[in-house]
């Protein structure tokens, strides 16, 4: 049988004293029961949703996204902060590296400059070489029946007889020489020294070149390596630019070493 208990008295509770640094301390924390101003709005959010469970809230992103620079936006942006010497030199650059490759094409396939040197085709080019032998013609020349390698509309140009060509020799093929065509397939030429035959008859798919020069030891032509074959032939003289500007008529020329048709051919076509 259990011992009845006492009744508990109501005993005061004793009180709490605090050393100051604490009681300083407690007062500077703020108080839990005390909700901050943002507690309410979510607590009535929570409650809020705690009422509706299948209500979701959705956050919204914003409109405003970042959208990179472009790369000549930024290349434009370096470029105003470069040295006025660098961008002298970037505005040159930007109009001569496209003419490069134009100006190789216009010199290989179309036009191009060259410098007549030497004695072999005197009188008619370096007029004043027997006074001044460090003079020279510059002449233009037409590379367009004759430039580049079996394009279409090179295949159907005919040489003439008197025509000023300039050739690969085949003594040194690395060598651009200047001579007149004197002989076409199936003519038969009158030889010049040191040729050791007096008379050649041209075959097929070849000219003979000549130099102008009437002493033939001033000259290096067919005399000397024989036919010359047309697929070494890259383009015809049409005037000479300086000193003295003039054109070059080649269907006036009449060299008087022709004797005739030997044999019947058709004027060489390139091939």
């Amino acid at each position: 049988m259990s011992r009845p208990q006492p009744p508990k008295e109501n005993i005061p509770s004793k009180p709490r004293v605090l050393a100051p640094e604490v009681a300083k301390s407690r007062s500077s924390k703020p108080s839990a029961s005390s909700p901050s101003p943002s507690e309410p709005a979510a607590a009535s959010s929570s409650a809020a949703n705690q009422s509706h469970p299948h209500t979701f809230s959705h956050s919204h992103p914003s409109n405003t996204t970042y959208k990179r620079p472009s790369f000549f936006s930024r290349f434009r942006k370096t470029y105003t902060t470069l040295p006025s010497q660098v961008r002298t030199t970037a505005r040159v650059l930007r109009f001569l590296v496209p003419a490069i490759p134009i100006g190789i094409f216009f010199s290989e396939h179309v036009f191009q400059v060259m410098w007549v040197r030497g004695p072999s085709m005197t009188p008619y080019l370096n007029e004043d070489y027997e006074t001044m032998h460090t003079k020279s013609d510059m002449v233009l020349v037409n590379m367009w029946p004759w430039g580049g390698s079996g394009w279409p509309w090179e295949r159907k140009r005919r040489l003439e007889r008197g025509m000023v060509v300039t050739f690969r020799s085949p003594a040194n093929p690395a060598h651009t020489a200047i001579k007149r065509v004197v002989g076409l397939p199936g003519d038969r030429i009158t030889t010049r020294d040191p040729c050791m035959k007096t008379s050649q008859i041209v075959p097929f798919n070849h000219v003979w070149l000549e130099g102008d020069a009437e002493d033939p030891r001033k000259s290096l032509d067919s005399n000397t390596y024989g036919p010359v074959s047309v697929s070494l032939i890259t383009g015809r003289v049409m005037a000479v630019l300086w000193p003295r500007w003039r054109l070059l008529n080649w269907a006036d020329w009449e060299r008087g070493v022709v004797e005739g048709d030997e044999v019947k051919m058709e004027r060489p076509m390139l091939e």
